[in-house]
């Protein structure tokens, strides 16, 4: 086989991959609930970012106990993105990746819900707390 039609077969594989059409026919493209989802994960993604970016700039003059609740928002953004991203196309996985980010979304709540007093850190248990609902009714569709 040439190297030429080793690339074409790999291009068009990935291609295949990138369009979704590799998954079970049975993948649905999303519906309202993981609609409503995908808008509640981009709403968390960015309440996280504030509270990441509120709990380094705490973490910087000595407030060492924000460590936590940092880390724990990163984790948030990440699986937020994750859903975003498979919910967004009706991936195969979607149920997963809302369980997952349900999960890290109770982390990031209960970490930043140890700063009652800190507006930024309530607003992000708050939508946390939201995404985490919504994300558990993705999963149970």
């Amino acid at each position: 086989m040439k190297r030429r039609d080793v690339l074409f077969a790999a291009g068009a594989g990935f291609a295949t991959l990138a369009t979704g059409t590799a998954f079970a026919a049975d993948t649905k493209p999303s519906d309202d609930v993981c609609t409503a989802c995908n808008a509640t994960c981009s709403k968390c993604l960015a309440e996280c970012l504030k509270c990441y970016a509120h709990c380094a700039a705490e973490l910087a003059v000595g407030n060492k106990a924000h460590a936590e609740c940092m880390k724990a928002c990163l984790d948030c953004t990440e699986f937020c993105k994750l859903c975003i991203t498979i919910c967004g196309r009706g991936g195969a996985m979607q149920a997963i990746c809302c369980e997952a980010c349900a999960k890290a979304c109770e982390a990031c709540a209960k970490a930043c819900e140890k700063f009652p007093d800190d507006k930024t850190c309530t607003a992000c248990a708050k939508m946390c707390r939201e995404c985490m609902k919504c994300c558990n009714s993705c999963c149970k569709k």
